[in-house]
């Protein structure tokens, strides 16, 4: 019996508003260029999967560790596109790490309310389990995200990153149940279900947007593409 269920964060209960490319355009307007949406939308995907590759590698975490890697994503970014060559690189990273970091930048998808709250109504334990910084603890608490779920297991804090099963332990822990009694929902499946997989945890796939190269759907694993359709799993 499913008594406790673990969320993702990143496009599993939240998303860039009104998307990533549209704060990249915004944030660089302030420094005097107009690129649009677009531009960033196409760089960053390639950049962002080759960094998330690297790192994931090294189960530790922490948010030295996370602004690393943000600072190399974002480099990758700036050298990518030619007319960024006149904004100073720290200044520019430093107004996106800090836009970021603001629970204005996020939106929590329209399902994820009623189905948390059903979900509570119905006796079970929530817990999102993310690999993120410790920024989202205050956009967690300034989306409303915070008061629908028991806790966070957030990487940086919690000292390990998906999918080392060492972070579904600490969820584990703090939900008071076995590993045959939780469930996991992510999007990525080298680290949400792999890692929900090494814990002993049942896994679930939602698939918010097309599925990213290189990234296929685990055999025999359910897959969703709402939380309205997690109801029936459990």
């Amino acid at each position: 019996m499913t008594r406790a269920v673990f969320l993702d964060a990143g496009h599993t209960l939240l998303y860039a508003h009104p998307d990533l490319g549209t704060i990249y355009t915004q944030v660089t307007a302030a420094f005097g260029v107009d690129l649009p949406p677009a531009r960033f939308a196409a760089v960053f995907g390639p950049v962002f999967k080759v960094a998330v590759q690297e790192y994931a590698s090294q189960a530790h975490a922490s948010d030295e560790q996370d602004y690393a890697m943000w600072r190399a994503i974002t480099g990758r970014i700036h050298a990518g596109l030619p007319e960024l060559a006149d904004v100073d690189f720290e200044a520019w990273f430093q107004a996106l790490y800090h836009r970021f970091g603001e629970s204005s930048a996020w939106s929590v998808y329209d399902d994820v309310v009623p189905v948390l709250r059903r979900l509570r109504e119905r006796g079970l334990i929530l817990g999102v389990v993310s690999n993120w910084d410790s920024r989202l603890q205050a956009i967690s608490d300034g989306l409303g995200l915070t008061e629908l779920v028991d806790f966070l297991v957030i990487s940086a804090r919690a000292g390990v990153r998906k999918p080392d099963p060492g972070i579904f332990q600490q969820a584990l822990k703090q939900a008071g149940v076995t590993p045959e009694e939780a469930l996991h929902v992510g999007d990525v499946p080298e680290e949400d279900i792999d890692g929900a997989r090494r814990a002993g945890i049942r896994g679930v796939l939602i698939e918010r947007r097309a599925r990213l190269p290189g990234h296929p759907a685990p055999a025999g694993t359910p897959l969703i593409r709402s939380l309205h359709e997690l109801e029936a799993l459990l």
